[in-house]
């Protein structure tokens, strides 16, 4: 008799045991799923800097390339306009001359 009283009161400790058990089995489930989640969206991020740094890198070498053209071009036009006036000069001075 007292040993089957000892099993009837030990029932509900293992179910509930059995129950605490399985709920821990489903978190540490759900927190593999939300740490292999997490990995991946590291991964999106880092993978999404990178293709950042690449663009601002792409971004400066556009920037610069258009500084050395607008350079350039005012060197050309400087060139130019000395040209002009050496010409302008030297039609003044033969006009002189006639």
């Amino acid at each position: 008799m007292l040993l089957m009283q000892e099993d009837t009161q030990h029932d509900p400790f293992q179910e509930r045991i059995d129950s605490l058990s399985h709920s821990i089995g489903e978190v540490r489930r759900k927190m593999e799923g939300l740490m292999a989640e997490n990995q991946r969206l590291r991964e999106v991020v880092r993978l999404a800097e990178s293709e950042l740094r690449n663009r601002r890198d792409q971004v400066q070498r556009l920037e610069n390339a258009i500084r050395s053209l607008n350079n350039n071009r005012l060197e050309a036009r400087g060139r130019v306009e000395h040209v002009m006036e050496q010409l302008d000069r030297l039609a003044t001075s033969a006009n002189k001359v006639d």
